[in-house]
């Protein structure tokens, strides 16, 4: 019994998760679809000596069940677009097309999205965080209509 809370605590703790405003723009900005992200935060969360790898699919908060060979493909591709992303960022400043200057912005939003976490977690009100979760989907839709990388060149 005690597996089936765990996976009932889970599918809630990925819930609130996912139905973040913050990780709706994020996620819909970033090259991961929703399953990948679901299935990289079931993932994370299903690391425990009392979790066996095959169950670890059990954690993702869909309403079918999946297979161990979906979930697993899932997973690989997930973790694929995270690490060819990763090398993306660090090809552009290889190249001159990202330097410090132009990592600012991000800099500066992974700062703030830090500083809307901790709010988050200080005021379990949601009141308290709006004006910040405002403040980053504006600072996010900023830097995703940004020009090309022409101007570096």
């Amino acid at each position: 019994m005690r597996e089936l809370s765990n996976v009932s605590e889970a599918h809630e703790s990925l819930r609130n998760l996912l139905h973040d405003q913050v990780t709706k723009v994020l996620q819909a900005n970033s090259q991961l679809t929703l399953t990948q992200l679901e299935t990289l935060l079931a993932d994370s969360i299903a690391t425990g000596e009392d979790v066996k790898r095959t169950q670890k699919r059990l954690y993702r908060p869909i309403g079918a069940k999946i297979t161990r060979g979906s979930y697993n493909r899932t997973l690989i591709q997930a973790q694929n677009n995270v690490i060819r992303s990763i090398y993306t960022v660090l090809l552009l400043g290889y190249l001159g097309l990202f330097d410090t200057a132009s990592l600012q912005p991000f800099i500066e939003l992974a700062d703030t999205i830090e500083s809307y976490v901790q709010e988050r977690r200080v005021s379990k009100g949601r009141d308290s965080t709006r004006h910040l979760e405002e403040r980053l989907q504006e600072f996010i839709a900023a830097l995703a209509k940004r020009q090309s990388f022409k101007d570096t060149l």
